[in-house]
């Protein structure tokens, strides 16, 4: 079972990640229009060779509710950009719209059975984003960078070092405050006994007898996510726990009622780079993209391609 808790403010939702297709028709768009992107649709598992312009607004809608302030879309959209670039720069010869992979992408055939008679409005929001940061990159050191974002943090958000174990120093912790505002900021699991300790015995985790100890011991990294739990004198890292248990993030507590386990998740997300929630909440507080990706990637640079 699963329990979301509500905040008494809702900004922008965020959407559901659906595979897509079809090439949309733009005429008259700026330098994106001019390059292509290669992308792996996963459920009909073929390539296709999409314009640059079409492949952010499909990528945008399906990352990021077209609700959200316009500043937050733009950020979204360089981000979205960087990123595809650095996978492409990085061995990958296209990218995928499964988001546990790359990140989303709808077609433009999607998009109008989403938004139905929204949808003139909201492809018209989406596309102005998309071409106010047309040509601009999100760098480090003159490279590309790899400008991951997740949906809301715990407040804070996790270095990459934390999150996967490898530095890179853009990605560091910084403080989101408008996550607290969120309504998927906070979740409830809820396991009866019998589930939880099932999970654990399928993963090779002894239960023990009594039950309290089946919690077992969490470790707090630097940023405030869980970086380990030990259960019964196994050690398991804190992303694989959040794997085995289908938890939105790493920042958890687990508890025992009497009767049934319960997790409580903050945040939603690897919690690395740009809290898309935090995003909107800037935005809507006067701030800039360019003020937002350079809060969220450290030490990055905005540079217009001439």
């Amino acid at each position: 079972m699963i329990l979301l808790i509500s905040a008494s403010l809702v900004l922008c939702p965020f959407a559901v990640f659906p595979g897509g297709g079809d090439k949309a028709e733009s005429a008259g768009k700026p330098a994106d229009d001019e390059k292509s992107i290669s992308v792996m649709l996963s459920e009909k598992k073929e390539i296709k060779k999409t314009e640059m312009r079409e492949y952010l607004i499909g990528c945008v809608a399906a990352e990021m509710s077209p609700l959200c302030h316009s500043e937050a879309l733009k950020a979204q959209a360089a981000a979205s950009r960087s990123y595809a670039m650095y996978v492409t720069e990085n061995g990958e010869k296209e990218i995928s719209d499964d988001p546990g992979l790359h990140q989303g992408y709808i077609s433009e055939k999607e998009r109008k059975e989403k938004w139905k008679e929204n949808y003139e409005k909201y492809e018209k929001k989406i596309g102005d984003a998309v071409d106010a940061v047309d040509g601009y990159e999100i760098t480090f050191n003159g490279k590309t960078a790899m400008t991951v974002y997740h949906s809301v943090s715990a407040g804070r958000t996790q270095s990459a070092k934390n999150a996967w174990g490898e530095d890179y120093p853009y990605l560091r912790s910084v403080n989101s405050p408008g996550d607290v505002l969120s309504p998927e900021r906070v979740s409830k699991h809820i396991f009866s006994s019998a589930e939880y300790v099932d999970i654990l015995e399928k993963n090779g985790i002894p239960k023990s007898d009594d039950p309290k100890e089946n919690v077992g011991k969490t470790t707090m990294n630097t940023d405030g996510y869980v970086s380990g739990v030990e259960i019964n004198g196994i050690s398991i890292p804190g992303y694989e726990f959040r794997n085995l248990f289908g938890l939105e993030s790493t920042c958890f507590e687990i508890e025992y009622s009497g009767k049934e386990y319960i997790i409580t998740c903050t945040g939603n997300g690897h919690g690395a780079g740009m809290s898309q929630y935090g995003a909107d909440y800037m935005a809507r507080q006067g701030s800039t993209w360019q003020e937002i990706i350079t809060h969220y990637y450290s030490g990055a640079e905005i540079k217009k391609n001439e």
